[in-house]
């Protein structure tokens, strides 16, 4: 068994239901900011004969799984050291709803075979989950934040969803935006670019803890160079038809899916960039030379190149 990256062994009060638990086996977790086309990794999966849930929404994402991430994150999330000691009282209600959410998600399986779940918030647990399933391998998928900025989702609301921005509840406005449903309407790519930035930023940050447990696989690889990348996924997770799978999904594939943001205005997709330019940086979806071209320019007081189409 690998060693747990984020929890000392049988510490926690949860170790009880860790145990339990370790008959389904180790789960293969998807996670990603939404809107990032995580229902293709969840096709691709379903195609190779991993069980994905038996309460799924519209988007493939587990229910079950859902309960359990929003009651970490408003209770702990981001410091989850309470609750890797011996005192139950922390946390009374955690180890039954841990029990009914994997009954209830596995629920018509038969227990033996590769399952799993794609559950987009689910990179805000990860410590939790690897501690309950410590052979668990990830797979995050990213999709270039300029076009997920333009897919809207969820206003930070309410304390769960500010949680998902800002690792804080304790926030009403940010740089004079407020919060409410109207307001992200009016300027929703602002928000949904301060949501991928804090998703990305996190996913990464836990995933290259879980070491040879962990795969980035970009969106943008799926849809241009799906055959190779596909591949890669289900090497991943020990997929035994891979050819097979392959055939099957390859036909839902639109190379056409990419740089969507292209078509947006591009005062809004500067916006987006100023946001998320330092993560766009380091993974690669902007040019350095080109940023710097443009910094460069900006200090002489020369005309700038549009940072949208870098």
């Amino acid at each position: 068994m690998l060693k747990r990256p984020f929890a000392a062994e049988g510490v926690s009060f949860l170790a009880g239901v860790r145990d339990e638990l370790q008959h389904l086996g180790p789960p293969i977790v998807v996670f990603n900011k939404s809107h990032s086309g995580s229902r293709l990794l969840a096709r691709l999966m379903g195609e190779a004969g991993v069980f994905m849930g038996a309460h799924q929404n519209e988007s493939n994402d587990s229910q079950d799984v859902f309960k359990l991430v929003e009651h970490l994150v408003l209770q702990h999330y981001p410091d989850y050291r309470r609750l890797w000691t011996a005192d139950a009282t922390v946390d009374p209600a955690l180890p039954d709803l841990v029990r009914q959410v994997f009954a209830g998600h596995v629920e018509g399986s038969d227990q033996r075979g590769p399952w799993g779940w794609k559950l987009c918030e689910t990179s805000y647990i990860v410590p939790v989950i690897d501690f309950l399933f410590p052979e668990a391998r990830y797979i995050h998928l990213i999709r270039d934040g300029r076009d997920v900025a333009f897919c809207d989702h969820h206003a930070p609301n309410r304390p769960f969803w500010k949680k998902i921005y800002f690792n804080t509840e304790h926030l009403c406005a940010w740089r004079g935006l407020r919060f409410h449903q109207r307001d992200y309407e009016r300027r929703s790519h602002i928000y949904n670019a301060l949501h991928w930035s804090n998703s990305v930023a996190i996913g990464r940050a836990y995933g290259a803890m879980l070491r040879e447990r962990y795969l980035e696989v970009r969106y943008e690889d799926l849809c241009e160079n799906f055959d190779a990348t596909a591949k890669q996924v289900l090497t991943f997770i020990r997929a035994e038809n891979a050819a097979e799978v392959i055939a099957k999904v390859r036909p839902s594939i639109y190379a056409t899916s990419v740089r969507k943001y292209l078509k947006q205005p591009k005062e809004k997709v500067r916006e987006v960039v100023e946001i998320a330019k330092p993560l766009l940086l380091s993974l690669g979806y902007l040019k350095p030379d080109g940023v710097i071209a443009m910094a460069n320019a900006r200090i002489r007081g020369e005309p700038t190149f549009d940072e949208a189409d870098n």
